[in-house]
């Protein structure tokens, strides 16, 4: 055989090899494992060698399931020619002799490649095919290799990683890249008006930082969105972690409101007697400043199609005709194209395509991607079926303990 499959190879040898990837996940870069690593997860990096030379990689992780029973998770992997029959066959193979050695009872994928690529506004048309190139034999090719695809879901929920992302292209028909006036141009006209001056009139202003000293304040607001959405969303040491691996290329987004400036603005305007009295309350409680929406971005490390993450935002309730969250967002959007990125990945949504988060992040001309999905290889039937049908009913009780804790 002229492949050489190799566990734990040299990481300055994997990120080289990742960087030169024409398409990546940050889910398949080290410092992901890194964040994830804790006392339920850790990672390995794998490669296989065709005469010396890396061909095809993967992070892998090693997630406890029950006791001294593992699961091994491929994050948006392998990073491997999916169209290469025979170098896909060599991987599953060894990665089911690892599976084994781990005592996993499952293998799970889910490719970083789409069965679908549509503008939202137009959803019967292909708008491109970056990451949908030969979708159909990437397909077969596992199919035929015994992985098990575990359907087409339209659930947010359902999977690991949402099967549908809003993604903002920052590029044209021909992979050009974009300015930011031409980007912004690309957005629907009534939405346009919330950007830019309308802020500035306002006293809203933005930052962009790496500090971590700001990650106390990041989390604070983010509790708005675990209220509102009944979730539970990662503690300051977890995000410390990101901004430590993912060093130089993480940065936190903040919109703020001077608030005495925007009292001055709504007396200036007649407001509503109501309005100013409102900011006229805040000003006595909290002080002058109010940070009403933040997020948190990932550039890529990859030098070909480059696709930024918007990972995690939060939202104060206070003042929402500021609309300061669609700045916040369109930062994180000329972040991106000041660094050369081809998309930037607003996150998941549902399938349904009518739900808060379509609508909102369709504003930015946003590209419906729907992902392939998941693809499981069954090491142990009995425990993959048994834990299947009880994942469901651990995962209820779970959402709702998570409800009743943000609750209280």
């Amino acid at each position: 055989m002229e492949y050489t499959f190799k566990e734990n190879i040299d990481s300055k040898e994997y990120n080289e090899f990742i960087r030169k990837q024409p398409i990546l996940s940050f889910m398949q870069e080290e410092a992901w494992g890194k964040v994830k690593q804790n006392n339920n997860w850790k990672y390995i990096l794998c490669g296989i060698y065709k005469q010396k030379k890396l061909v095809a990689a993967c992070m892998i992780l090693i997630r406890k399931a029950l006791k001294k029973i593992n699961m091994l998770y491929i994050p948006r992997g392998y990073i491997i020619d999916f169209n290469n029959e025979e170098l896909l066959k060599f991987m599953t193979d060894n990665i089911k002799e690892l599976a084994h050695k781990y005592n996993a009872y499952i293998v799970k994928i889910d490719p970083n490649f789409c069965k679908s690529e549509r503008l939202y506004k137009n959803l019967e048309q292909e708008y491109d095919c970056n990451y949908t190139n030969n979708y159909e034999t990437k397909h077969q090719n596992l199919l035929k290799l015994g992985y098990r695809h575990t359907g087409f879901s339209t659930n947010i929920h359902k999977n690991f990683q949402p099967r549908y992302n809003m993604v903002v292209p920052l590029i044209d028909r021909n992979n050009n890249l974009l300015t930011e006036e031409e980007v912004l141009k690309s957005f629907k006209s009534k939405f346009r008006y919330y950007l830019g001056s309308f802020h500035e009139k306002r006293g809203v202003s933005f930052e962009t930082t790496q500090d971590k000293k700001k990650i106390k304040n990041f989390v604070e607001i983010l509790k708005y969105t675990e209220i509102t959405q009944g979730i539970k969303l990662r503690n300051e040491e977890y995000f410390n972690k990101i901004l430590k691996h993912f060093y130089n290329r993480a940065y936190l987004i903040f919109g703020k409101v001077d608030l005495p400036f925007y009292l001055n603005f709504l007396r200036e305007s007649h407001a509503k007697e109501e309005e100013i009295i409102e900011v006229e309350e805040l000003i006595n409680s909290i002080g002058d400043t109010l940070t009403v929406s933040t997020a948190l971005l990932l550039l890529p490390i990859n030098q070909n199609i480059r696709m930024s993450e918007y990972l995690y935002a939060g939202n104060n309730l206070a003042l929402p005709k500021l609309n300061v969250s669609a700045g916040v967002c369109f930062e994180a959007i000329k972040l991106s194209i000041q660094n050369k990125c081809y998309y930037c990945n607003l996150g998941g949504i549902d399938g349904s395509l009518k739900d808060p988060l379509s609508i909102f992040k369709s504003k930015y001309n946003g590209i419906v991607f729907e992902y392939a999905g998941e693809y499981d290889l069954i090491i142990n039937k009995k425990l993959y079926y048994g834990y299947k049908l009880g994942y469901p009913i651990l995962r209820k009780i779970n959402h709702l303990k998570n409800i009743k804790r943000t609750k209280n």
